[in-house]
Order: structure tokens, then C-alpha cells, then sequence
């Protein structure tokens, strides 16, 4: 308790700091009151909050909008590195192609308690419910903007919107009005081609991307975490009249990835494939007065072969031979897809009140036959509506909720309310409450495999009915604007109830084959500060983010043996080390940014970014391994431009430098071998041409 006060009392101290330091520029702006639009024209305007076009002071939850411009500047190749931006994300690697990004904590190497959106459509895949950021059908080059929501937003998006959201926008169809190639080469084996061609017509717009990426991994003697991606994504709009307009897309990635560790027969080289693919179709309709209804259709798919996955973990060590034996290794092949149907209406109710609401259906379903006894399927469905009022030309209250049915029997409902507040056309505040569900996965729900195939441990369904995890999250909000400086500053208290783990030996009615499932096991709580500023000059840019962040867990209910008398004793100490004990270290207490963005001379651009973590431990790792290092990394980029940008005969080089100052910190470790790798001093070239 006394922690948790030292805690909050720190996160009030800075933000008040902030406001007194604000004061003398807030006094002299009310002598030059701006009219309210005139303000809200100054910061971006957002959709992922709550499915309505708001400017970011007015939005339910607090947000971080990365845009094409930073994207650039910061020098990642990959789309998951790029949340290293936000304030409290965290970003680690199971091997160089295997990345993992998160909010908060008490989270493992799938990430489930967090909905990951491109242009609207759900990306996160049964049976576990994560996201395979590198195998996602959409290129780097290709993104418009990302909107990220920091914190619980179920009431738009439904379950996984647990800790927050990722909405990845890709450019309008009708963007890029040219062609282009651009090329990666570098150490490390990068090597990246893409290629982009674009139309805007009168009527049809589209915009067809190529691409290639590969790169041979972090270390080749430890780990193989090579990879290649071949992708292709079209988008395309049809204007039908002034009224209608349909909108196609598809996108697919085929890709190649090296697994294995050195040093554990079981973990043997090799490559596994995917398939990774999408279509989604829209049609909206405009009706008299704002009034609109959209309705979308979209199927992704993945589909993966692991040719030489251990089935047979005594074999596959040679049953302490040194050699192992090839008979336990098998082919490993998951098929799994999502459809879903979704209608959205847009209302304009009143001048001073909005309404968005709708529903939709999904069917989720995968076949692996090594850990499922028979293909799985969830058919789900939900009702959403959110209303924005304008009680006053100060206040702004978002109120919204969304009824869900998993499928699996559980149907839960998670409401929202926010106030913002105007006290000056350029500073507001924000408070909000919201709840979050997040329904059970399906390998949480019918994981069944034997002991010592596939993995160590025999899984069986749980024996109780596993309960939705419910998040409670609380959160004041402030956003100013100082002519060219902004300033994003939030508090925020977060429970979740209900967390969903590995129930150790929940079955041993057969004592030499004991048998592991899922239970709601604990509670947490997060607490936390995010402080984002923004200034810009006439030649440059410069965003910083910092967060603060502490967890507390406590069991909600125990492992099913923890008080068995000859079981029990054993399985205590490692529920309460590798849990309890460890989750304070399952958010970097401290984490931030700086990106800076500097016009040199007409032609020349230099960017710098900055990187810094206190050391964390996903959940997955044990305490006989240790957590991860802290991290202070640099990355530098240094670019010409040729031309006029984005148009034919214009383009750009550039040089990108990342860890310059070679900052040894370690990643993401669950065996020693991985644990004690180092992110190594990495350059790489960049050129591209419009023609």
C-alpha cells in the first residue's frame, strides 16, 4: 500500500510540474483566446478510440498517433519496431524474426490482451490469439499512419482491446499517383526490394505494392532466426456515384523462417513456411445530412508447416545419446482463418451529439492435429454503440458499450465513459473509466497433447470452466498546446481479475504421467505515468515519450495441487517465484523515447532516435533465467533527396545506423542460449526513385 501511494504520489508530482512550468504560456495565451475549432484543427485527427473522426484532445482513451513522417525518420525496417515510439509499449524478439510487442505486463510471447487492427480488421489469429508480426501482408512502405490506443477499449473493439489497441492505416488507394522502387542493403544480410505502383482515376483509384525482405538473423552460431517475405498487397476504391463507394483489398505473405538452438537437440535447424493472406470488402453509403453506413466483409487466413518439430521429446534427445535420433521429429501443420461480417452506422443525432453503433459476426476456426484431437471452431458475435455529447462548448462526454458472445459460452458487456474538458481552447482535460473483457483463446479452452510430445508436459482442457479476465481502468488525462510545442501527459490505475496461466499439474490421478491446463490463477495492477511531448521548428521535429510504470499480482484462485500434501509443496515455491514474486519485473519500470528530425540543408536530412528500458522479464521467462538487460540504444539515419518527393524522376538515399554506440543489452530469453544474445551495431543502405 505504501508503494502504491509513493507511486501515485510521484505520477501527481510530475504532471503538476508540468502544468506550473505551463502556467505563464497558459495566462498569456487567454489573452488571445482561439476559438475552439481553431484548436482542434492544431492536433491530429483520430478514429480508432471510439470509430468517430475526433481530434485527439476530444478521444475516450489517451493515444499515440505515429505517422508517416516518423516512420520514416526513425530508420525500422519492420513494422514491430516501430512501437518503440510509444510511451509504455514494449518491444522484445524471440530471435530476430519472432518479434513481441505489448502494453503493461503479465504477458508472454503471444501477446493475447491486445487487439492489433489494419484498416479495420482484426490481424490477431486462433489458437493463441497473438499477432506474427513478421508474417503480417502488408508493407512498412505502405502504412499511412498507426493510432495507437493506451488502454482498455473493448467498447469499440471488443475483446483483446484488453491492454489497448493497434490500428495500422494503410495510404488511400488513390495516394500514390506514381511508380516506385525502393532497395534495403545491408550487414546482417538485409536485403529488401519493394516496388509500388498507383492510380487516381475519376472513378477507379488503386495502388499495387511488391516487396521482398530478408535478412539472416542476430546470431547463426546460436539461434537460426533468419528470415525471407515475399508479399503483394492491392487496395483499390470504386466511386459508384455520390453516394456509394465499394472498396477491395487483398494482400498475401509468403514467408520463410529459420528455428532452432544451438546446443538442444529438440529445438533442431530448420525452416518453417507460412502463408499468411487476406480479403476484405466495403461498401458505404452516405445518407442526406453526416449520416453513414458501412458494411464490411473480410477473411484472413494462416496457414504454417514446421517440417521437423519435435513429437517425441525422448527421441529427439537420442535417449542420452549424443546423436539425436531423426524418428522423433515430425511434420508439424496448422491451418487456421477468421471471417468476419460487420455493419456500421455513423449518426449525426443532434448538433451536438453523434452516434456510432452496429454489430457484427465472426467464425474463427483452425485444424493442427498435433496439439487439437479435431478441428476447432468459435462462432461469435456482438452489438456495439458509442455517443459522443457536447454538453457545453467546454465539455465533451464519450459514453459507449459493447455486448459480446465469444461463442464458448460466455457473454459479457464492457462500457466506457469519458469527460474532456476544454479549460482553454488548448488544454484539456481528460477523465475516464472503462471495463475490458478477454475472452479465453482456444488453446486455452481444448489444448490437449501427451507427455513429452510436442512439448514436455502432457496439456489436457481445464476441469473448471474458465472465466473471462475483466480489466477496471481509471485514468486522468491532460493535452496542451503551446504554439509549436504539445504536451500528452496521463495517469492511470489499472486491475485485472481473472488472469489465465499454466495450472501446473492439475491432474496427477495418474502420478507418473501429471498433467498441465489453464485456470484463472491471479489479479494484477498496474500503475503508471506516460508523458509525450511534440515540438516542431520550421526545419525539424522532435517527439519524446517517457513512462513510468509498476505491477503488483496476488493469486485470485491457486493451482489446483497447491495444497496437496506431497505435490503441493513442490509447486508453491515456483507459482510464487516464477509469479508472485516476478511481476513487478513484468513492466520496465522506466521506458521512453526521443526522436529528433532535422531539415540539414535543401536536400540533406538527419534523424536521431534514442531508446531507453529498465531491464523486464516477460512471463514465459523462468527465474533461473535472467530478465532482460536495460537498454540504452541509439539509432541514427542521414538521407538525400533527389527531386521532388514522391514524384516521377524524384528519390532518395539514405544511411541507417542502428545501436551506434553498440549498447550491449540482451532480448527476450526463455533458454540460456537466447538469453545471453546481444543486439549487435547493425548499418544498412536505403535508396529509393518515383518514376
Amino acid at each position: 500500500m505504501r508503494h502504491s501511494f509513493e507511486m501515485l504520489k510521484e505520477c501527481v508530482f510530475a504532471l503538476l510540474c508540468g502544468a506550473f512550468l505551463l502556467i505563464p504560456i497558459t495566462v498569456a495565451a487567454a489573452d488571445d483566446f482561439l476559438s475552439e475549432q481553431a484548436y482542434l484543427q492544431d492536433l491530429p485527427v483520430v478514429l480508432s478510440a471510439s470509430r468517430l473522426s475526433q481530434p485527439l484532445s476530444e478521444a475516450p482513451n489517451a493515444m499515440t498517433v505515429i505517422n508517416r513522417e516518423m516512420i520514416k525518420a526513425s530508420g525500422f525496417r519492420t513494422i514491430a519496431e516501430l512501437f518503440r515510439l510509444v510511451p509504455g509499449m514494449y518491444v522484445g524478439y524471440v530471435g530476430a524474426n519472432r518479434p513481441i510487442v505489448s502494453l503493461n505486463g503479465v504477458s508472454d510471447q503471444y501477446s493475447r490482451r491486445m487487439q492489433v487492427l489494419i484498416d479495420g480488421r482484426s490481424v490477431y489469429l486462433p489458437p493463441f490469439g497473438g499477432v506474427d508480426w513478421q508474417d503480417l501482408p502488408v508493407m512498412i512502405n505502405d502504412i499511412e499512419r498507426i493510432e495507437v490506443v493506451r488502454g482498455p477499449a473493448a467498447a469499440s473493439h471488443g475483446s483483446n482491446s484488453f491492454y489497448g489497441v493497434i490500428n495500422i492505416i494503410t495510404r488511400d488507394a488513390g495516394s500514390v499517383n506514381a511508380k516506385s522502387v525502393s532497395v534495403n542493403r545491408g550487414e546482417m544480410g538485409i536485403s529488401d526490394v519493394y516496388a509500388h505502383l498507383g492510380k487516381a482515376g475519376e472513378k477507379l483509384d488503386y495502388r499495387l505494392s511488391f516487396g521482398y525482405r530478408a535478412d539472416d538473423g542476430d546470431n547463426a552460431q546460436v539461434t537460426d532466426d533468419t528470415s525471407t517475405n515475399r508479399l503483394f498487397n492491392l487496395r483499390t476504391s470504386y466511386s459508384v456515384d455520390n453516394e456509394n463507394s465499394i472498396e477491395f483489398q487483398l494482400g498475401v505473405n509468403n514467408g520463410v523462417y529459420g528455428q532452432g538452438t544451438a546446443g538442444r537437440p529438440e529445438e533442431a535447424f530448420r525452416d518453417i513456411r507460412t502463408r499468411n493472406d487476406f480479403q476484405q470488402l466495403s461498401w458505404t453509403h452516405l445518407w442526406s445530412g453526416r449520416d453513414e453506413s458501412k458494411l464490411t466483409y473480410y477473411r484472413i487466413s494462416r496457414n504454417s508447416a514446421d517440417p521437423y518439430m519435435c513429437i517425441d521429446y525422448p527421441v529427439c534427445n537420442g535417449n542420452g545419446v549424443v546423436q539425436p535420433v531423426a524418428e522423433g521429429f515430425g511434420l508439424d501443420e496448422m491451418q487456421t482463418y477468421r471471417q468476419e461480417l460487420e455493419l456500421q452506422n455513423t449518426t449525426q443525432l443532434s448538433t451536438n451529439n453523434r452516434a456510432v453503433w452496429g454489430g457484427g459476426i465472426r467464425h474463427d476456426y483452425v485444424e493442427q492435429p498435433f496439439i487439437f484431437t479435431m478441428p476447432r471452431t468459435l462462432r461469435q458475435s456482438r452489438i456495439f454503440a458509442h455517443d459522443e455529447w457536447r454538453v457545453t462548448e467546454s465539455a465533451l462526454v464519450n459514453l459507449g458499450a459493447m455486448y459480446e458472445d465469444d461463442g464458448a459460452g460466455h457473454r459479457s458487456t464492457s462500457p466506457r465513459v469519458s469527460m474532456n474538458y476544454h479549460v482553454l481552447p488548448q488544454h484539456t482535460l481528460r477523465v475516464a473509466v472503462s471495463s475490458a473483457t478477454r475472452n479465453p483463446v482456444m488453446a486455452e479452452l481444448y489444448l490437449t497433447t501427451a507427455k513429452d510430445a510436442y512439448w514436455r508436459d502432457a496439456y489436457v482442457p481445464p476441469a473448471e470452466d474458465l472465466r473471462p479476465e475483466k480489466i477496471l481502468s481509471r485514468e486522468l488525462g491532460y493535452i496542451g498546446q503551446f504554439g509549436a510545442y504539445s504536451v500528452d501527459g496521463r495517469i492511470y490505475h489499472e486491475k485485472v481479475r481473472d488472469i489465465i496461466m499454466v495450472d501446473g499439474y492439475a491432474d496427477i490421478s495418474d502420478p507418473s504421467d501429471p498433467k498441465f491446463s489453464f485456470k484463472n490463477l491471479f489479479d494484477a495492477t498496474f500503475r503508471g505515468v506516460d508523458l509525450s511531448a511534440n515540438y516542431r521548428w520550421e526545419d525539424g521535429r522532435v517527439v519524446v515519450n517517457y513512462s513510468r510504470q509498476s505491477a503488483d499480482c496476488a493469486f485470485s484462485s491457486y493451482p489446483t495441487q497447491y495444497f496437496h500434501p506431497v505435490v503441493g509443496p513442490f509447486i508453491a515455491p515456483i507459482y510464487e517465484r516464477n509469479y508472485l514474486n516476478q511481476c513487478s519485473e513484468s513492466v520496465p519500470r522506466h521506458s521512453g523515447s526521443l526522436l529528433l528530425n532535422q531539415q540539414l540543408t535543401e536536400s540533406f536530412q538527419f534523424s536521431i532516435g534514442y531508446y531507453l528500458r529498465s531491464k523486464v522479464r516477460v512471463t514465459d521467462v523462468s527465474s533461473g533465467q535472467a530478465p532482460e538487460s536495460r537498454m540504452h540504444r541509439v539509432d541514427m539515419r542521414i538521407a538525400k533527396t533527389i527531386g521532388q518527393k514522391e514524384k516521377p524522376g524524384g528519390g532518395e538515399m539514405a544511411l541507417v545506423l542502428q545501436n551506434a554506440f553498440q549498447d550491449n543489452y540482451n532480448g527476450y530469453g526463455n533458454v540460456p542460449q537466447r538469453g545471453n544474445l546481444l543486439f549487435k551495431r547493425r548499418t544498412y543502405l536505403t535508396a529509393s526513385i518515383y518514376f
